[in-house]
């Protein structure tokens, strides 16, 4: 890793008004029960950003929103989006999924390298991107629940990532738990430096990923 460029690890996933059914307490010979709304097809769809760069502190940076998932139409705004927010080159790694391999994608981002460089992640190797243990707790964070609108699953899924930004320790485990190496150059490195989060939500009227 450079001293100078972000290295960022992007992943997308989502969450379901139902939710996620996990082992829980409950009283003795009693099941715990969750009532479902029985709406089945309202969702709740989030791409995460996990940035680190010597130096600074990791970066989180999340948009979601609801209804259909981020396709490679929507990739290059919210690389843009990206680029303008950390200020600086990106090195991203990310996996194989289709849209970003996609003629569209990959066209955009020739016109991008002065700043965007793109790593694959090998095959069938989630275990090298951060961003997926970042989705485990979320998900535990938001299971066994049942939202009455997705309204109230995107205020718990922006409550479950505002908590893991304020657990400084938990984006510089998500790095350590991939097993790679963050290359130190000279001078103070993390110490005293706060992880910071930024959440976008789309309107319907509104491009995927425009804060509001």
């Amino acid at each position: 890793m450079t001293e100078r460029r972000w290295v960022v690890f992007e992943d997308e996933s989502g969450a379901a008004l139902n939710g996620l059914v996990r082992r829980t307490w409950g009283q003795h010979g009693v099941t715990p029960v969750v009532r479902l709304n029985g709406s089945r097809g309202a969702r709740e769809n989030m791409a995460a950003f996990v940035a680190y760069r010597p130096g600074f502190a990791p970066r989180l940076l999340v948009w979601h929103k609801s209804r259909e998932g981020y396709t490679k139409e929507h990739f290059p705004l919210l690389l843009t989006m990206l680029h303008a927010r950390l200020g600086g080159p990106v090195t991203l790694i990310w996996d194989n999924y289709s849209s970003h391999t996609s003629a569209q994608v990959r066209e955009w981002a020739k016109g991008q390298e002065r700043w965007l460089r793109i790593v694959p992640l090998p095959a069938y190797a989630p275990e090298l991107n951060p961003v997926e243990l970042l989705w485990k707790i979320v998900k535990d964070l938001l299971a066994n629940r049942a939202f009455r609108s997705i309204h109230e699953l995107a205020e718990a899924a922006d409550a479950a990532l505002s908590k893991i930004k304020h657990s400084p320790h938990l984006l510089h485990g998500f790095f350590t738990g991939t097993g790679l190496a963050l290359l130190e150059g000279p001078g103070p490195r993390w110490s005293g430096a706060s992880p910071s989060l930024l959440t976008c939500r789309a309107s319907p009227r509104t491009p995927p990923g425009t804060c509001v």
